[in-house]
């Protein structure tokens, strides 16, 4: 069973067809390229405005500048010695200094490794990860600035490679046609672009090496799909070390497909939800998105007198992208922001990864709602509104890039399921990437998989399940992630989202469902564990009742039993982007590390 072809025109989305970057060279083009084709047409435009954890214009960078800024650190690189083909890592705090840094490493040939910066105070676990990157790539230098570097003071855990500050400049006004004499072109527009590690959410973060070729045709895809144009004005707060971030809006921008994008740090979010909005508000912004987990926390974080006062009218296309779209999500967030002026038609569900550059599917159609009973056994059977025993999934809507194709597939047996069956995304196109940085192995095995119906191509596998409805994609989980209890298949989303409103001591963004072996060696299979964060530490009488309370829940709504973990925010290990880090948990809980309220025993850890 197959999907292919273009998205449905909706709300404007289209309009743009499938032309270069105006200006550009013609056919393929690179990064470097792009900008310097966006120079020569518009060298004052406004492209990037920072705003503050008040919802102030703190910065800005025109065209003119993020050339001065590129060539700048293109100097610099090679200055010290880093050559092209070499990588180095890019460690900054939210800011307009990535970009540079990002587009100066392209203009000398040195490859980028965007990474999420360890908190300065309690690196931990994050310094780790970041050695590992540093060293599985083989960085040759970090690159920094001042407002991260002088708050580090680096040891064994942190990498051994040399640190550069890229010191912010002075502006553009002196950058001549000269400039781009000494940017690098490559001979090859399938050499490594930049490499863009996995968020790690369900095991160990991978260097995806994305090509020129890929990125090029990624933006094409992009522009076209989301009505990208001389109007848009973007808002983000999504990390700009995620392929979201990086590239839906930062090299949107870069390339002039947006005309201006107003950045947000993550943290600012995080702190006030409301300043999402707010600024998309006051600067009539076209185009957003975020990841699902988003939707519900602006909902549960804003009033309706707040959202009374924003004027969301000029929003065209709110992508939810990143994680799992929730049907229950969705119907919160158009429930509470429609009565105060948001267009429904302007929610965009999309489907991605890191692995095919960006997007995979775009555009879904809405929720399905089909047999709970039948999605146990492997399939999906809809069914009407209303009948009993259904769960809803949301449409991804279709592959759109030219040529793509999307297929279906027995993860075990890697042959083509039939109508209606649930197995393993694949998928084929243009931007479907290299593979990862120096590991053959896992490359083959995720980048060149083949149908067993003799299908000559070589597919990408996601490691995500999901089923084709009308020519649409509806993903519903994780194969890593999957629960499998008495030969019947669980989905994690379905029993988290069900455990929201347990208990009013639940916090509704800390639930982690997982599986573990049976207790017992005579008790064949799984077994059901739930971490669960409160607010508040509870009473002894009070853990009581919300083990009663989660476990009576899940047996009503899925028939099987749980072990539940009670702790305190935290708990619940997360990626830097808000993806439930399902894994990371099990494996906290094997090991007797997760950090459970008091001491772990009875009741907090209730059977």
């Amino acid at each position: 069973m197959t999907a292919s072809g273009s998205m449905p025109m909706r709300h404007g989305v289209g309009a743009v067809p499938g032309v270069p970057v105006p200006g550009a060279p013609e056919g393929e083009w690179t990064l470097p390229a792009a900008l310097r084709a966006l120079y020569a047409r518009v060298p004052q435009r406004e492209l990037f405005v920072f705003v503050d954890e008040a919802g102030r214009d703190v910065a800005s960078l025109d065209v003119a500048g993020l050339v001065a800024e590129t060539e700048r650190i293109r100097r610099l690189l090679a200055g010290r010695g880093v050559l092209p083909g070499e990588r180095a890592v890019l460690l900054y705090l939210p800011s307009l200094d990535f970009v540079s840094a990002f587009l100066g490493c392209l203009a000398a040939g040195v490859i980028p490794v965007p990474v999420a910066p360890p908190n300065p105070f309690r690196p931990g676990y994050d310094a780790e990860v970041l050695a590992g990157v540093a060293a599985g790539c083989g960085a040759a230098v970090v690159l920094t600035h001042d407002d991260y570097r002088l708050l580090v003071t680096p040891d064994d855990r942190w990498p051994p490679v040399p640190w550069e500050s890229t010191h912010p400049g002075t502006g553009g006004d002196g950058v001549t046609a000269e400039v781009f004499d000494g940017w690098h072109e490559p001979k090859d527009l399938d050499e490594p672009a930049f490499l863009q590690y996995t968020s790690g959410s369900t095991g160990t973060p991978k260097g995806v090496v994305v090509s020129h070729r890929n990125i090029g045709h990624e933006l094409v895809a992009l522009a076209r799909d989301l009505g990208l144009g001389e109007e848009t004005v973007a808002v983000t707060w999504v990390p700009h070390f995620h392929d979201l971030g990086l590239i839906s809006f930062l090299l949107n921008t870069v390339v002039g497909y947006s005309s201006r994008t107003y950045v947000l740090s993550p943290l600012s979010f995080l702190r006030k939800p409301s300043l999402w909005f707010e600024v998309v508000s006051r600067v009539r912004a076209t185009h957003t998105a975020a990841p699902n987990f988003a939707f519900d926390l602006i909902v549960r974080k804003t009033t309706p007198e707040q959202r009374a006062e924003w004027d969301l009218g000029s929003l065209r296309v709110v992508g939810s992208s990143g994680e799992l779209i929730r049907p229950a999500t969705v119907r919160r967030f158009l429930d509470a922001f429609t009565p105060a002026g948001f267009r429904p038609d302007a929610f965009y569900p999309t489907y991605g990864m890191a692995e095919h550059t960006l997007s995979i599917s775009m555009g879904g159609s809405g929720p399905l709602r089909v047999d709970a009973a039948a999605i146990e056994r492997g399939r999906a059977v809809p069914v009407q509104d209303g009948a009993p025993g259904a769960v809803s999934y949301w449409a991804c809507g279709t592959v759109t890039k030219p040529g793509g194709q999307l297929r279906i597939v027995d993860p075990h047996t890697s042959a083509p399921c039939g109508p209606g069956e649930i197995g393993e995304v694949w998928v084929d196109s243009v931007t479907k990437a290299r593979g990862y940085w120096e590991l053959p192995e896992e490359t083959e095995a995720t980048f060149r998989a083949a149908v067993t119906d003799g299908d000559p191509r070589r597919y990408l596998r996601t490691g995500d399940l999901g089923f084709l409805h009308d020519g649409e994609l509806y993903v519903t989980g994780r194969f890593k992630d999957l629960i499998i209890i008495r030969g019947h298949n669980h989905y994690p989303q379905d029993i988290e989202d069900g455990l929201r409103d347990a208990h009013p001591s639940v916090r509704p963004g800390g639930l982690a469902a997982f599986s573990v072996p049976a207790a017992h060696e005579e008790a064949a299979g799984e077994r059901l564990v739930v971490f669960v964060e409160t607010a508040g530490e509870p009473t002894p009488d009070q853990a009581r009742e919300i083990v009663r309370a989660v476990r009576a829940t899940v047996r009503r709504d899925h028939g099987i039993a749980c072990e539940v973990v009670l702790g305190p925010r935290g708990l619940v290990l997360k990626t830097t982007s808000g993806k439930v880090r399902r894994s990371a948990c099990r494996e906290a809980y094997l090991r007797g590390r997760a950090a459970v309220w008091g001491d772990g025993s009875a009741p907090e850890r209730g059977a």
